[in-house]
């Protein structure tokens, strides 16, 4: 084993071999991976290895896309062929209207990126899969490229090129410490020696958080027991003459695919357990939980009605195996927060279908400090501090009870809230508040026209269109009064503060006193990296000559970590979070100065505090700063207190 390398991703199952893979790809060979026991002995070898092409936004749409391509030219390599069952087809079932509308807006965003899905009638699903029944059915979305691929091949397929292209792979070799060093560097510390590293990547699956206490960090990642029988052969299929499409009922919360002549099929049941939450057996590797086929009773029968076939089909073999959540259910794939030169590939749940976009992403990352998709879906720093293990478990029960579910517009599921809220959460719910949510912050979505007011969720105008038409009346005609939760906001003191922020904002950046700016700030390609409010103010019995940053809820450790690891030595600049610290109220319409007027003392004309200004001052009796801005087209007033 080398005793250096400029990359160590530690895990070999498809996150860390695919993530070697595309770092040579991108042009680095001096990259080594570093697993604990075999490659693929986590959650990897137990896989029901789907490979679909659906996702919900244009990111995962692309990344399932590059996954493909990569499957399907694996599976034509002469020298070490892939066993990859492409464009089987696939079918995932609706019983409302609702998802029928879901499934037609995920086709059109399907389109926008190349990908051509189809929305069928019941008819026709039951048609091209002709084991399931149509009751209860309105219709389905079907992907023409869904499919499956052999787990273990596909990872050692992987390995196999990296290794060609000058990587290196060392199996049976536990990681036991990680140690940064001043510059930034690492020393990955193993039972065979130690390796020096300039950059490290945990792919560690299942025990990626034992990767992060070595680092010092804490990912909202759980685990969860997913179970799911493989039949024996049904005659139906093998007298098909044809492979049968996949199936994904969100009606009954359970998945199938053809597996040789009879079925895998799995299950998502309400009865869900997490695991691993308090460690992990050492010697936990090929392995796999107890059998619990009780938990999965109601689910069974469900499929039993829509696949009525299996009420005479035999199990073969029950498998009951860990996989990965995200506190938000989608991956971790980028830099992780507080950390330089720390990467991750983590929470992948569909794992084998997304993980080759996963790792092409992630060295376009590593290699050119961009990737060419916009990766804010799946960034590590869309999360803060208030993604606790136990927040994340309660969080990944729920999204493994909605699985096929997906999320319609204006849906906040409850699980877990309220996380963070403000002194004035409850005085707005009084006043008939109805929450969303933004980075664990409960935020006013709308005010509520009676305490039984409730909405229809779905992708069509619903009552709540003309409850906010009012609200926007009001502001523009009169004013409206709302709490802006969780805002990010910066303090940065230090008398080079204003080289810093024109260093690291194009355009010009107001350095005159009680005065605002709006910067937007780009990365080395040219391209927008955030966006913030600059606000001076000067010295007062507060503190000395400051400048807020603020910027949007859901980046704060974005920000954080773009302006620290842009800092120079020496600089004489300080950045403090207060994001926590106060929260914010806008004061918005034609009424607002005269509002804001009675409330506090001073001079709130036109002159006196005109657009892009701020001011430290008192409502009521209350320690107030009040910035001159607006971005609802009226006179408005953003109030932090």
């Amino acid at each position: 084993m080398k005793d250096q390398a400029r990359v160590v991703v530690i895990g070999g199952g498809i996150a860390g071999c695919s993530a070697l893979y595309h770092l040579t790809r991108e042009g680095w060979s001096d990259v080594m991976l570093i697993e604990r026991d075999e490659l693929t002995s986590g959650t990897t070898w137990h896989s029901a290895a789907q490979v679909t092409n659906f996702g919900m936004n244009q990111t995962m749409i692309g990344l399932k896309s590059h996954s493909i391509a990569l499957y399907k030219e694996l599976r034509d390599d002469p020298d070490y062929p892939v066993g990859y069952n492409y464009a089987d087809g696939g079918i995932r079932l609706a019983n409302t209207p609702e998802q029928m509308d879901g499934y037609r807006h995920f086709t059109s965003v399907a389109a926008g990126m190349g990908v051509e899905f189809e929305v069928i009638d019941a008819a026709e699903c039951a048609r091209r899969h002709p084991l399931i029944s149509a009751d209860n059915l309105l219709g389905g979305l079907w992907d023409p490229h869904d499919g499956h691929i052999d787990p273990a091949q596909l990872c050692q397929a992987l390995a196999r090129r990296a290794r060609l292209a000058g990587a290196e792979v060392n199996r049976h070799t536990p990681v036991t410490g990680l140690t940064q060093h001043a510059d930034h560097t690492w020393t990955v510390h193993t039972v065979k020696g130690d390796v020096r590293a300039e950059i490290v990547v945990n792919a560690g699956g299942y025990r990626c958080n034992e990767i992060g206490a070595m680092m010092g960090v804490s990912h909202p990642v759980a685990s969860m027991e997913h179970q799911y029988f493989l039949t024996e052969d049904i005659p139906a299929i093998t007298e098909a003459g044809h492979r049968m499409p996949l199936l994904r009922c969100p009606i009954s919360d359970y998945y199938c695919r053809q597996e040789k002549g009879g079925l895998l099929l799995g299950f998502y049941e309400q009865d869900c357990r997490t695991w691993g939450l308090d460690g992990i057996d050492p010697h936990f590797s090929n392995a796999l939980c107890p059998d619990d086929l009780d938990r999965v009773t109601d689910v069974l029968e469900g499929a039993f009605a829509r696949m009525p076939a299996l009420m005479d089909t035999g199990i073969r073999e029950v498998v009951n195996g860990p996989i990965t959540y995200t506190i938000d259910g989608a991956p971790l794939v980028g830099p992780i927060p507080g950390k330089r030169n720390a990467f991750c590939i983590i929470g992948l749940r569909a794992g084998l279908g997304e993980g080759g976009g996963h790792g092409w992403l992630l060295a376009q990352q590593i290699v050119h400090g961009e990737a060419e998709y916009d990766t804010w879906v799946i960034d590590p720093r869309r999360f803060t501090d208030h993604t606790t293990v136990e927040l994340t478990a309660l969080k990944a029960i729920e999204d493994y009870q909605n699985e096929f579910r997906f999320h319609l517009p204006h849906e906040h599921r409850p699980a877990g809230r309220p996380m963070k809220t403000t002194p004035l959460t409850p005085l707005l719910a009084a006043e008939g508040a109805h929450f969303g949510t933004v980075n664990g912050w409960e935020r006013v979505a709308d005010i509520k026209p009676s305490p039984d007011f409730t909405e229809t969720l779905g992708y069509r105008f619903n009552e709540v269109h003309d409850v906010v038409a009012g609200e926007v009346a009001a502001v523009q005609n009169g004013v409206g009064l709302t709490e802006v939760s969780g805002f990010n906001r910066f303090e940065l003191t230090g008398s080079g503060v204003h080289d810093f922020l024109d260093r690291m904002i194009c355009g010009r950046v107001t350095r005159k006193p009680g005065r605002v700016g709006l910067g937007y700030l780009l990365n080395h390609h040219g391209m927008l990296k955030a966006e913030a409010t600059v606000a001076n103010l000067p010295a007062s019995d507060r503190g000395p000559d400051r400048v807020w940053y603020g910027s949007a809820a859901a980046s704060e450790f974005h920000d954080m970590d773009w302006l620290s690891s842009h800092l120079d030595p020496g600089e004489d600049v300080a950045i403090r979070s207060l994001t926590n610290d106060q929260t914010i109220l806008v004061l918005a319409g034609p009424g607002s100065r005269a509002v804001l007027s009675e409330v506090a003392r001073g001079d709130w004309s036109r002159d006196a505090f005109p657009w892009l200004s701020v001011r430290e001052t008192h409502i009521g009796i209350a320690p107030a700063t009040v910035l001159g801005v607006s971005f609802s087209g009226e006179l408005a007033y953003e109030i932090h207190v």
